[in-house]
């Protein structure tokens, strides 16, 4: 964030020299009512105020253009936020979502949007017209001294009540925002929730619920509107005041004959333009407190900018070596302890009783989730030393829940990466999708919508079967690749297996059932997070067999 914040700078120097011109031409107005009424109502000369005229209409359209050529450079900063902030937005989003702990924010691409107005509206750029404010007070100083002061008295006490009422609302708004983030992630539910939801008649309680929550929220928003009303009131009256104290004393400054009615005029319109920067902060402030949370939201959430980028490495063989790996939460270890390794093309099953720390390792290996400690290495390389889009294309991993993303099936197989359709072909029918795919509605062009619930649970998985495979990747992680297959698909799963170990591409896979066990290179047995056995697949399913054959006994007699 703070490295874009310094690009804008080439936005701001073009930005602050149209205002500055602007606010320069701006002048030529009350210049224009000062001289006509001191010189051209006394003489009458209507060739003199059709070329005034003229000139003050030429002035208002170059007010016009640069006032349009600021809003453009703007525009141009808005779009260059989001074009340059969208990618780590999103990644941010996915990275939170899949963390071990993850906060829950999920308002990452809301919050930009709201930045991007608020720069396009430069509602970031108030502090362009703080000096020409003070040109202005010194333009009335001058006019005389007497205008100056009242305009200056009026500005401070505006700037007074801006900077008390800015204090409130900061904290107001503040929590009815987090208060409004709860209520709506209590509200929504996603698509098999709701189907729960309605068919046990759960939405009228929801709806009370959150309704009783809301009221809270209400009473804080309530009052932070009534405060900004009265507040509101008050500023404006001290902005109008200010403009009418400016003209009595210049009025009063005319009956000592130091000044002349022209130069009374213009200083009305001088302080006219003086108040516009504190009415229309006024006006925008509630925007500008949204948008500077936004931004903190956003700079707290993305992190700090990357350092430089990583060194690209070679294509890797897929050899895996896992040395002590150890994840944690608070009062639970995740797994413990856990070494293993790996040959190129070799395959390794994964089994264990249920909640025994299978899927954590398989995040773990994926590089999904970071281990407290303990190392994971890809060919001999640590798996965090490689550039995160590089290990991608090198690494296939299909989650035990088939969930896909929202796009076209060509898209979630290709993995959005906009690559060709040969390839996506090519993972189609090496996962054995390709002909489910083609009796979908729009074949390889179907849309996909609430994470592919229109789909069933044993399409989905294929699917997401021929996504972990596109590219050919040289390390495939399936954790319990077979859980809503049904024969057919369960062949087609054994067949995938085999090619991989023909294509030398190291495996592990999840599984409780033997026949997913029977390629298997290696075995490891995991219990409780930690090794139970590990080694040669037959050398463990025999010690497996062992300590199996005397329950058994026990369970006949």
């Amino acid at each position: 964030m703070q490295q874009l914040m310094k690009s804008w700078v080439t936005y701001i120097l073009p930005a602050g020299i149209f205002n500055t011109a602007l606010n320069l031409v701006f002048l030529a107005v009350p210049v224009y009512m000062l001289v006509v009424h001191d010189r051209v109502l006394f003489s009458f000369s209507t060739a003199t105020l059709v070329t005034l005229g003229t000139g003050i209409m030429i002035s208002l359209a170059a007010v016009a253009a640069l006032a349009y050529a600021r809003d453009r450079i703007l525009v141009q900063a808005g779009n260059q936020l989001v074009q340059q902030m969208i990618p780590r937005v999103v990644d941010a989003l996915h990275r939170n979502a899949a963390a071990l702990t993850p906060d829950g924010y999920d308002r990452g691409l809301e919050d930009l949007e709201t930045l991007r107005d608020a720069v396009i509206q430069g509602r970031f750029f108030t502090f362009l017209d703080l000096p020409w404010m003070g040109v202005y007070l010194f333009v009335l100083y001058v006019m005389h001294p007497f205008t100056g002061m009242v305009a200056l008295a009026a500005v401070l006490m505006a700037a007074f009540f801006q900077w008390l009422l800015r204090i409130f609302e900061n904290r107001r708004r503040t929590l009815a925002d987090v208060g409004n983030a709860v209520g709506r992630a209590r509200v929504t539910i996603r698509a098999a929730q709701a189907q729960a939801a309605a068919g046990m008649g759960m939405a009228s309680g929801i709806a009370r619920q959150y309704r009783e929550r809301y009221a809270g929220l209400l009473k804080i928003k309530s009052e932070a509107e009534q405060v900004h009303a009265g507040m509101g009131a008050v500023i404006r009256f001290v902005h109008w005041g200010g403009i009418a104290g400016v003209f009595t004393a210049g009025t009063m400054a005319f009956f000592e004959e130091e000044i002349t009615v022209g130069t009374m005029f213009a200083a009305v319109m001088v302080t006219v333009r003086l108040m516009m920067p504190l009415e229309r902060h006024l006006s925008d402030m509630a925007a500008a407190i949204d948008a500077a949370g936004a931004y903190k939201r956003l700079k707290q959430f993305i992190g700090p900018d990357p350092v430089g980028q990583k060194t690209v490495l070679p294509e890797p063989a897929g050899q895996i070596q896992v040395q002590g790996l150890t994840l944690s939460i608070p009062g639970r270890t995740l797994v413990h302890g856990i070494s293993l390794d790996l040959a190129p093309g070799q395959t390794l099953g994964v089994t264990g009783p249920n909640d025994a720390g299978k899927t954590v390792l398989c995040r773990l290996l994926s590089g999904i989730w970071a281990p407290a400690s303990g190392e994971i290495r890809l060919d001999g390389a640590l798996i965090d030393q490689w550039p995160a889009r590089e290990l991608g294309r090198y690494i296939g991993y299909m989650p035990q829940e088939p969930d896909l993303l929202p796009g076209t099936v060509a898209e979630n197989i290709a993995r959005f990466t906009g690559g060709g359709s040969d390839a996506v072909i090519q993972a189609a029918r090496a996962a054995g999708a390709h002909d489910m795919i083609l009796k979908l509605p729009q074949g390889y062009d179907t849309p996909i919508l609430q994470a592919g619930t229109r789909l069933s649970a044993g399409r989905r998985q294929l699917i997401s079967l021929a996504r972990a495979l596109y590219g050919s990747p040289r390390f495939l992680i399936m954790d319990e690749p077979h859980t809503y297959l049904d024969d057919t698909g369960l062949k087609i799963l054994q067949g995938v297996i085999h090619s991989l170990k023909q294509q030398k591409t190291t495996t592990v896979i999840v599984t409780d059932r033997p026949a997913m066990l029977s390629s298997a290179d290696k075995l490891l047995v995991i219990k409780e997070g930690r090794t139970a056995m590990y080694g040669a697949a037959n050398e463990v399913m025999a010690q497996l067999a062992a300590r199996q054959q005397p329950q058994q006994q026990a369970a006949g007699a």
